[in-house]
């Protein structure tokens, strides 16, 4: 039954080695069997180059599909034990799936044109949303299993023509646009292991933001945390009890942070400390009395 299959994809391979040559902006679909890891579906760049495992930037403008899938046989059997057996056909599906988190309007994930740009997966996640820093946007992409991640200027894109600046997008990309320093920034406070001002992201939460912050210490009173916000008609204090959030795991009733919050993680009251504070309240009180008592002998 598995030679059958096996020459089945063989054929069908062979059918689909039509005389179309292949061009910038195709989508080739490649499928090895019994290698679910190495199947996938890859874009022609505008250079005529596609990446494929094992391969970067491997030009493939004017070949027909037999001949793609014969170098892609080549290849693949200088590292798999058996012998490869692929099929190349023109994709009929010309969209890719990127995801774009941080400062848009519709964070997630969208479905782009293949060849779409930086710029076009920003658009389709409903633009950017004031206090973005359009001259620094994150673009992590995996090769071979390492996440590469690269900075992107698009203000110099859209000043300048700069086309180095709006990359062409692939399958499994992640963008992150991150907020103004000054404009989207949030200070945690107190017992936090790296206490400072961190950016912010849409609908990050109290909670995030104590997680950026590094977490809490051991001394951290999670029970009194004081979240101070000027970011509504005028500020206000609220007290919080995180300890709570913890132990139930249902953070949707913490408030989202605004631009220019500050949260402050107060530190554990210790037993000593308020017997301290109680002895030292109890001597003033005992001063006082002997202090009015001598004031009385006096007058007599």
């Amino acid at each position: 039954m598995k030679k059958i299959v096996l020459f089945l994809l063989l054929f069908s391979s062979i059918l689909v080695a039509q005389d179309r040559k292949i061009k910038a902006g195709d989508a080739i679909e490649i499928v090895v069997y019994g290698h679910q890891e190495l199947s996938r579906v890859v874009s022609v760049s505008s250079q005529g180059t596609i990446d494929f495992p094992f391969f970067q930037g491997l030009p493939v403008d004017g070949l027909t599909l037999e001949r793609l899938r014969e170098i892609i046989v080549a290849q693949l059997k200088r590292y798999l034990e058996e012998y490869p057996v692929v099929t190349v056909s023109f994709a009929s599906n010309n969209m890719i799936s990127v995801n774009v988190m941080g400062m848009v309007g519709n964070p997630g994930i969208v479905q782009i044109p293949l060849q779409s740009t930086l710029q076009g997966a920003l658009a389709m996640a409903g633009g950017v949303v004031p206090g973005a820093r359009m001259d620094k946007v994150r673009l992590m992409r995996s090769i071979d299993n390492v996440i590469n991640t690269n900075h992107y200027n698009l203000e110099q894109f859209l000043i300048e023509g700069d086309l180095s600046q709006n990359p062409v997008l692939k399958e499994g990309d992640v963008i992150l646009v991150i907020g103004n320093t000054v404009l989207g920034s949030v200070k945690v406070l107190g017992e936090v292991r790296a206490p400072g001002v961190f950016e912010s992201f849409v609908n990050a939460t109290v909670f995030d933001m104590i997680l950026q912050a590094g977490g809490t210490t051991d001394d951290a009173d999670m029970s009194r945390v004081q979240y101070i916000t000027p970011a509504r008609k005028r500020s206000f204090e609220l007290k919080l009890d995180l300890e709570k959030y913890v132990r139930t795991t249902d953070y949707s009733q913490l408030p989202m942070v605004k631009a220019g919050d500050i949260i402050f993680v107060p530190k554990k009251k210790r037993w000593w400390s308020t017997a301290r504070d109680l002895l030292r309240d109890v001597s003033t009180v005992v001063m006082l009395i002997y202090y009015f008592q001598w004031v009385q002998d006096r007058a007599k």
